[in-house]
This record gives C-alpha cells, structure tokens and sequence, in this order.
C-alpha cells in the first residue's frame, strides 16, 4: 500500500480549476476564475494552486501526483484567450476565416496568424516560455496533428507544472477525458457504492464525446467496464453552434436556449425538428449520421435561415431530448443497471435531465455538481485513483458542494472596522438568521457570503443572492439593478428537505437534488409560492434541496423564513454581477453589495444593512 499521500488533480482550460484528493477524499475543488475575477478563466490556474498549496502546504515530498485531464491538448486556445476574451464577432470570425477556408477551400489557416492580436504571452510561465512555444508552432505546423500533439501537449503541461510547483516529472499524470467525466460521476454521489450505468456526452475530449460504462462496487472497492464509446454524438455541438447563429457565446450561453425552449410549441417548430432528424439517430448504443452534415455551423445556419429564434430553440431542445434519452434507454436495457449517473457538458441541460427522470426503466439519476469539465479536476482525481489500485483507497463521495474558499474572520473584522466610519450601513450580530428572515419576508434583497464557496456554476446558499420566492416583482429588481439576466431565464429556489415534497414532484431519490442538476415539476402548492423562482411558461423548478446536516446554518435560515411566511424556500440566484465570476472573498461580497442595488449582506458573524432600509427593521 502507498503510503497517503494528495492527488492533485488540473483541469487546464475552459474554466481552469484545481482539486485536492486525500487518501480517496476531496478536500478542496475551485476554480481559477474565482481568483482571477475573470469569468471561465482558462489560463493555467496558478492562482489556485497557489491558494492549495499554502493552505495544506504542499510539496514535491507529500504530493503523491498530479493528474491533467485529457491526454490530447493544445495550447492555442490559452494562448489566443479563447473562452474569455473572444467576442460573438470573433466566434464568427473564427467560422469564417478559418473553418469555412478549411473545410470549403481545402486552404491551410494558422489559428494563431488569423488571430493575432488576440495571443497573451503575459500569462504564467511569461513571455519567454510562450514565445518559444509559439515559434514550435510556426516553425512546424504539423505538430498541432493529432500523432504528434500527443507529446507536445503534455510536455508543455509537464513544463509548467514542474516549474510551478517544484515536482518532479514523473509524478505528472494524464487521465482520458471521457473516464474522468465518468469517474466523477459515480465516485462524486450517491450512487458510489450501487451497480450503475455510468454516462458522458459532451462536445470533445480526446476524440471521444460520449460512452457508456457499467460501475460497481464489492467490499468496497470500485470496478468499472467500458461498454461503448464513440465521436459521433451531434448533441453538443449542435447546442453550441446554434447558440453562436442566434447572436450569444457559445460555450457559454447554451442554457439561454434552453431556458428560451418551452416558449415555442410543437406545431411551430415541427418543421426544424424534422430538418434536424435527418442528421442523425441512435442505433443500438451508438449515435449514427443518417446525413453527415459537412460543417456543423454552416450546414445548420441554413437550416435555420428564415426561422423564429424561439422556435429554433424548442426544435433544438426537443431533438437533444429525443436523442438523449434514446440513446441512454438503449444502455439501461444493455446493462441492466437502473440507477444512472450522467455527465460531460450536455449533463447541463437540466430540461433533458428532467426528462430523463421520468423514464419508467430508470430508478434514480444522479447528475454531480457542474458536470461539464469545470469538474474535471475533479474528475481527474477519482479516475487516477480507480486506476491505481496500488493506492487502495476507499474512494469517497462529496460530502456537499461547499469544496471552495473559506471567508477569513480577519478579514470580516477589518471590513466592519473599515465601514462603520463611512457611517452608510447597519452593523447587526445578534439574532442573525430571524432578523435575515424577517428583511426578506419584507421584499428587501439579500447577499449572503458565508463559509466555504461552492464549487461550480451554481450558487447554493454561500455565496447567493436570496429574496422572496413569491414575490414576481423582486425578479425584475435583481435582473435590472444586479444581474443584468435575460428577461426569459427562471432563477432557482433552495428549499429545505422537511418541506420539499409538497412542492415538487420527485421523480429520484431526493438526495440527488441538491445541486440545481436537475429540474422538477412543480405541484399545485409549489406554483403558489414559488412564482419567482420557477420557469415562467412551463412552471418547472430547478432546486436545491437543503439538509440540515449539509448546511445547518443556511437551513435554519429557510426555515426561520418558512415559519414566517408559510413558505419553506427562497429565491436563490449566484451572488455575482453580469458577466462575472461568483464572488470568492469577502473583499469581492463587499464590492458587489456596495456596488448594485442589493439591501443587506449576510455574512458568519454579521449582517451589514444599508441605512436606508433601517425602517424594515
């Protein structure tokens, strides 16, 4: 047996995050953007790492490896700033200037030459290391080739990683993309420990972007089988190219199509949906071209050409659900597991999810928090582990979400020492969750920044922005004065658990919704209250269930705020300002409080009110 040691685990690119694994435990998983301040940051997380390695004081003696996800990688999208500083124009650019001349023109185009005024060498490791890369590149463009970019993908991760944390190379591991999506799956949740159909689709990860795998688990270790895998899934990129021909970013902004879909009907959107099944099907256990389009983006442009953008949406969605749920029908029956984990980026369409749930031959779905490659630090982690068996770890699940940065008691200190001479706010410590509960029964807003961060895209009580769920009024409010969100997109509702049946209808183990991963319906009694935190035109919820025992002291806030006003929920949004990331510290809650037009911010031992709303008191 090794003697424990931590696992780190990277995932270096869209979002850039790091994780920290312990003798088959995660400790700690966030994202580099969070550091940053810049959304989807997929720069190498320095930052983060930075932040690991003081905290448990990590080194080349007690780091047992550190795992990249994906064995195929190129640097051009880092270095060009793909995901952060690309605008719609340069997604279409890219379309135009590039994938057009290739794939139509049969010319050879330099992603780096098209867009160079786009290539930051100031990022980590500087401007020596990457002006070296680049001239590689241009010196011999057939090392970005799928038998070459193998080794000079890795050996540039080795570099850096090496280089920053003073380890040495062999201890540096890559890990299959899809496996570790999978991995995470099952190892993250409730169904670690149950014989479950394991599923990934996403858009691409070395050269695969779906499969399909059987878990199980016997005196407690982990076995797994790979059942299928395949690049021919259409999902994904459809979603994303479709996102780009109705004017939003893509790898971004799918869910605004998602959220746009139950607007349109059947009868309007037929004809798209017709158009789009002659693409492709699921046969047996594989997603099958009926007609191969030549380029997705093109091809679907003219399909779509002349067409509703609502409509374009709902045909979109619905064709993403009848394939999904085909093809995930096919693997139960297949492997004859019941229970089902599910993730890559398309695991983020919570309508598909929804629909999953309601399959007669599916016992419980479990879908991990930020399924898409966010968690692929994550998924980094268990995977390694599985495979080393040499480690004999006990692999565990997430005990909850809350794997990120821990608000420091300095620092509140020296912020209320800082703004009680400003004289502009309330200073309250006593009886903190009753007086929260009895502000927000009032209609004022509130921010609450406590503990540990959530990791991933969805804020699930420590770092929110909570208000009434049935007041539709306070919607607008946050959208114009704070979020700056679509005037169609639901927001999310966190609800405790000794309440929630009697406002949604469960179609899983309840245990499984505690991660906004998935939508419900909603009952009778749950469109009552939560008119604000629910689709407007179909009435569906995607919740956060709450327990006591993950998150005692937000718990007892819903609940204080139940007993008020009957209704055992509130309004739950991320505590972030448009366009960027979630706050971390609490030098970022202040700014953003002090900023928009938010009424209190609910901090550990405090909660800061504007004077204003001294009268609600």
């Amino acid at each position: 047996m090794v003697k424990k040691k931590y696992i780190i685990g990277v995932n270096w690119e869209q979002n850039s995050t790091v994780s920290l694994m312990y003798n088959g435990s995660i400790l700690e998983s966030i994202s580099e953007e969070r550091f940053s301040r810049v959304k989807n940051d997929e720069r190498y997380p320095k930052y983060a790492l930075d932040y690991l390695i003081k905290k448990y004081k990590l080194n080349n003696k007690n780091i047992f490896a550190v795992c990249m996800i994906s064995r195929y990688w190129s640097p051009i999208y880092s270095l060009v700033r793909h995901y952060t500083n690309f605008s719609i124009e340069d997604y279409v650019k890219e379309q135009n200037e590039i994938w057009y001349k290739k794939i139509y023109k049969k010319k050879k185009v330099s992603f780096l030459s098209v867009f160079k005024n786009k290539i930051d060498i100031n990022q980590y490791p500087g401007k020596f290391y990457w002006t070296k890369i680049i001239e590689i590149i241009k010196s011999n463009k057939s090392i970005l080739n799928k038998n070459k970019i193998l080794k000079f993908g890795q050996n540039i991760r080795k570099d850096v990683i090496s280089t920053h944390i003073g380890i040495e190379k062999n201890k540096i591991y890559f890990i299959d993309h899809s496996f570790g999506h999978a991995a995470y799956a099952y190892c993250s949740g409730n169904q670690n420990g149950k014989n479950s159909t394991v599923l990934t689709i996403d858009a691409f990860g070395d050269f695969v972007n779906y499969s399909c795998f059987k878990f199980s688990k016997k005196k407690g270790i982990i076995s797994f089988k790979k059942i299928v895998s395949g690049n021919d899934s259409i999902i994904a990129r459809l979603y994303r190219y479709t996102t780009l021909i109705l004017g939003l970013k893509p790898n971004e902004h799918e869910y605004k199509l998602m959220g746009m879909a139950p607007y349109s009907k059947e009868k309007y959107y037929s004809d798209i949906l017709k158009s789009l099944k002659k693409m492709q099907k699921v046969s047996g256990l594989k997603f099958k071209y009926l007609n191969k389009p030549k380029d997705m983006y093109f091809s679907i442009k003219k399909i779509f050409d002349g067409k509703r953008f609502d409509n374009i949406c709902g045909g979109l969605q619905r064709y993403t659900e009848d394939l999904v749920l085909k093809w995930v029908i096919n693997c139960v029956k297949y492997t004859k597991f019941k229970n089902i984990c599910l993730a890559g980026g398309v695991a983020m369409n919570v309508k598909a999810n929804l629909e999953l749930s309601k399959i007669k031959g599916i016992k419980n779905i479990f879908i991990p928090p930020s399924p898409d490659d966010s968690s692929q630090a994550m998924g980094a982690c268990y995977a390694f582990a599985l495979i080393n068996k040499k480690l004999n770890y006990q692999i565990k699940k997430i005990d909850n979400a809350y794997l990120g940065y821990d608000i420091n008691f300095s620092d509140i200190n020296l912020l209320l020492e800082k703004i009680k001479r400003k004289k502009k706010y309330i200073i309250i410590k006593k009886n903190l969750n009753f007086i929260s509960a009895k502000l927000l029964k009032k209609n004022l807003i509130l921010c609450r920044a406590v503990g540990r961060a959530e990791f991933g895209a969805r804020s699930l009580g420590n770092r929110s922005i909570l208000a009434n769920p049935n007041e539709n009024e306070l919607k607008k409010k946050i959208n114009e004065n704070v979020k700056g969100r679509d005037f169609w997109m639901p927001f999310a509702a966190s609800v405790i658990n000794t309440h929630s049946k009697k406002y949604f209808n469960f179609n899983s183990n309840m245990e499984d919704y505690q991660y906004m991963t998935n939508c419900l319906e909603t009952s009778r009694t749950g469109k009552e209250k939560f008119k604000a935190a629910i689709h407007p035109y179909d009435e569906t919820c995607r919740p956060q269930i709450v327990y006591r025992g993950t998150n005692k002291d937000y718990f007892d806030l819903i609940n204080c705020f139940g007993k008020l006003t009957g209704t055992y929920g509130l309004l739950n949004t991320s505590f972030n300002i448009h366009g960027k990331p979630i706050v971390n510290n609490m030098r970022d809650a202040f700014e953003v409080f002090a900023k928009t037009n938010l009424d209190g911010l609910i901090l550990p031992n405090c909660l800061i009110l504007k004077k204003e709303n001294a009268k609600y008191l």
